[in-house]
């Protein structure tokens, strides 16, 4: 016998420690439809929510000591609608959140899914009606893949809605066990061929008179028979068919059954609860609203419709059924009328849904993440940041920004110049625009600048390639370096051509073989024209040509020698040189003379190199290097062009002398060259679209922004050539995405032309080809 003592010594055992009950936690799920939404195919959906049911000893689960039971889950669609609205939403297990995302990603493959808090709900005064069906479960409803109904009616409602009314419709999927369904379909079928009456309702007036009406046909055949076999006659066939001529007419049940029900009997079928709520502030809106929506489901009626019925319920969208709301067993394709979200017509009929105008595409991992940032992607309801390539192949791609005027360029622009300083990169703007407010505003973006000012007279700098400078005192490359030299000021001579081709061979013979006389003495550009029409200065430059050099320069100084003039010789005095040719060098000296038509080029040309910036330490520093030249410097547009291209051959200059000295790239800063508006200087952009593939491989990587391809169509197809990146700013003229409709491609014009303000459609060259993605451009810089 136990004492009181030891009684008190016994432990009490919970019942958790031994058995538990899991109950079903449900997430929200809020579902933006795409414009390219279509409703095909979601009885996937359907199916996915059946597969959830568990049998009873399914759900029982036994842990170590612990015996686990599963309560039964359920998942739930609910449309919610108001004036100018509509929002559409899954109520789904947390245990099978990710399966069903995965399904309905599937179905609508470009809607946003996004994980909410919550979903609007109703006040107790809400008015609510339950949709029932009118006949036997067996029977089915209408099915139309296609017609996108009863959602098209439903969303009628909105028209006669009125500010502050509010309407939901809300689905509940119960899954549940197949086993009886069989048997209740055949019960069906055989009322049915029985003649007997099929209303669901059992217990209501018309059921009973239905029910009578049929027995007294049925003993009015059986005396008609047999008075008419009393009196000897065989008119039984006769009466049958007066019978069922008269139940046709007095009974709508009895008729063939249609496909959809024939398939109904082999079909999964859902419990399915269809509870309509309204609210307003005008109860008569309220009521009308209601039905409305309830008289929406007309559109799918078959053999079976959907009847509403008022009912006083509280909605929790968490319960596992919906308490006072009829059950109705709908097979899986009666649910994909159900299961609806807006497409296309819908959408833009009512422009004031909350859509996906666009295609959304993720961020390839490679551009998720990286050192210059082009904006933000959503995608699926997800944010992503995306970046420029890194890849050590494609990060100097030219990058080419399309967009009208207060699209956003120059916000983009200062974001992209910040960005590449904080990352150790140099970026070159070219800006010769107005009063350079482009430099001004992408200035205020990066903390370490460099102005160099064209329009100052005080600091106005040689005309000259002073960074390209020997790398030693070696025979070779002093006459290298001269060479470059001669190169680029022929490439500045040949943009001075007021609408002439280049120069003739002959005179650009004359003029390589001028520079290389001066270049090899370390002379500066003024003297190279000033030695092709004097021949004492160009005598005095052959004198002065070192002698190790004599021979690389042999056949230069040949042609300068040409352009002697001599004297008739006579008895007495001997022929001597006396001038220059003149007619030999004519062409270039006319363009000397429209160089100089601009003062600022004159002053320059007059003034030595000792003070100039050098390019090539400066490209080496993590800054903005402003090259400012504002328009009040030029009093024609060739002017302009001209300036432009000399500084552009500088930087192509300072490149190539940088690789030469800095052999190893990942010793070389990459530098950015952003141009705008560069269809104002059109040789300019000639000398860029010849260099353009070359550009990456020296470090360089072209920025250049336009308001439409077309606009720079010297350069246009060169672009493509290069493997650049566009971006399409949101108001972009649509011929710029019929030039890169397929590249584009899943993307539509449609898609461009739905682009929110501040955002871009991009085609980024990346490590794993092209990316394809819509980016909202990166915030003003505070």
């Amino acid at each position: 016998m136990f004492s009181i003592d030891d009684l008190k010594k016994v432990k009490s055992i919970s019942m958790s420690d031994y058995f538990k009950i899991l109950k079903p936690v449900y997430v929200y799920l809020k579902i933006t439809p795409d414009t390219s939404i279509r409703n095909y195919n979601s009885a996937v959906i359907a199916k996915t929510i059946q597969n959830l049911h568990k049998t009873l000893i399914n759900r029982i689960q036994k842990d170590s000591k612990v015996w686990t039971f599963e309560c039964p889950s359920k998942v739930s669609f609910y449309i919610y609608i108001e004036k100018n609205n509509a929002e559409f939403y899954f109520i789904v297990p947390e245990l099978y959140e990710d399966l069903m995302v995965e399904k309905i990603s599937s179905v609508w493959d470009k809607a946003t899914i996004e994980k909410v808090l919550g979903v609007p709900l109703f006040s107790k005064e809400a008015l609510k009606y339950q949709m029932n069906y009118k006949k036997e479960e067996a029977l089915s409803l209408n099915l139309d893949k296609k017609c996108n109904e009863p959602l098209n009616s439903i969303f009628n409602v909105m028209e006669i809605m009125q500010e502050g009314d509010r309407v939901g419709v809300f689905y509940n999927f119960i899954p549940t066990s197949q086993r009886s369904w069989r048997k209740d379909y055949d019960r069906t079928l055989k009322s049915i061929r029985e003649r007997q009456p099929i209303d669901r309702e059992k217990f209501n007036l018309v059921y009973i008179a239905k029910t009578g009406f049929t027995y007294a046909i049925e003993l009015l055949s059986d005396f008609l028979t047999t008075i008419v076999e009393f009196l000897g006659g065989k008119g039984k066939d006769k009466v049958t068919l007066a019978e069922v001529a008269i139940t046709s007419l007095m009974l709508d049940d009895i008729k063939k059954p249609s496909k959809a029900t024939v398939d109904k009997k082999e079909a999964a079928v859902l419990n399915t609860q269809i509870l309509v709520m309204s609210e307003s502030k005008d109860k008569n809106n309220m009521k009308s609203n209601a039905a409305a929506v309830a008289g929406s489901y007309n559109t799918i009626s078959g053999d079976n419709e959907l009847k509403y019925k008022r009912v006083k319920t509280e909605f929790n969208p968490t319960d596992f059924t919906v308490r006072k709301v009829d059950v109705n067993k709908m097979s899986i394709d009666e649910c994909q009328n159900l299961i609806e979200i807006p497409g296309r017509d819908l959408l833009k009929k009512y422009s004031i849904i909350k859509k996906v105008d666009v295609l959304e595409s993720p961020v390839p991992p490679e551009l998720q993440k990286g050192k210059i940032c082009i904006g933000g992607v959503t995608y699926k309801g997800q944010e992503q940041k995306a970046y420029l390539s890194t890849d050590k192949d494609f990060k100097n791609l030219t990058l080419c920004l399309i967009g009208p005027t207060r699209a956003g360029k120059t916000t983009l622009i200062s974001n992209l110049a910040r960005d590449a300083v904080n990352a150790g990169k140099c970026t070159i703007l070219f800006d010769f625009c107005g009063n350079c407010d482009l430099s001004d505003e992408v200035s205020t973006a990066v903390d370490k600048v460099l102005n160099i000012d064209c329009s100052d007279f005080n600091t106005i700098q040689g005309l000259g390639y002073n960074e390209i400078s020997p790398k030693s005192d070696n025979p070779f490359e002093l006459y290298r370096c001269a060479k470059t030299k001669t190169s680029q000021l022929m490439t500045l001579i040949n943009s001075v051509n007021g609408g002439e081709s280049d120069l003739k061979a002959r005179m650009e013979r004359y003029l390589e073989a001028a520079a290389l006389a001066v270049f090899i003495n370390n002379g500066p550009i003024k003297d190279v024209f000033d030695i092709l029409q004097n021949h004492i200065s160009r005598h005095k430059y052959i004198k002065l040509i070192p002698e190790e050099q004599i021979e690389n320069l042999q056949e230069y100084v040949m042609a300068l020698e040409e352009l002697d003039e001599w004297s008739k010789a006579t008895k007495d005095n001997p022929s001597e040189i006396v001038g220059t040719r003149l007619s030999n060098v004519q062409g270039i000296l006319n363009r000397v003379n429209k160089l100089k038509q601009n003062a600022y080029m004159e002053l320059m040309l007059k003034k030595d190199c000792s003070s100039n910036i050098n390019l090539v330490e400066e490209m080496q520093k993590p800054q903005l290097i402003c090259i400012r030249m504002p328009e009040v410097m030029f009093s024609t547009e060739q002017e302009k062009d001209i300036y432009c291209t000399y500084w552009l051959t500088k930087i192509w200059g300072g490149l190539q002398v940088r690789k030469w000295n800095i052999p190893k790239e990942g010793d070389r800063v990459e530098v950015n060259i952003v141009f705008d508006e560069l269809y104002q200087v059109p040789n300019c952009q000639e000398f860029l679209r010849s260099k353009l593939s070359q550009i990456a491989k020296f470090g360089g990587k072209p920025i250049i922004s336009c308001h439409y391809l077309g606009q720079i169509s010297i350069i246009r197809n060169e672009l493509k050539a290069a493997n650049s990146s566009y971006m399409l700013i949101s108001g972009c003229d649509k011929d710029n995405f019929k030039e890169l409709k397929e590249e584009l491609d899943p993307y539509t014009l449609e898609d461009l032309l739905n682009l929110k303000r501040y955002h871009s459609l991009n085609l980024i060259k990346y490590e794993g080809g092209w990316a394809k993605f819509i980016s909202k451009l990166p915030s003003p810089i505070k």
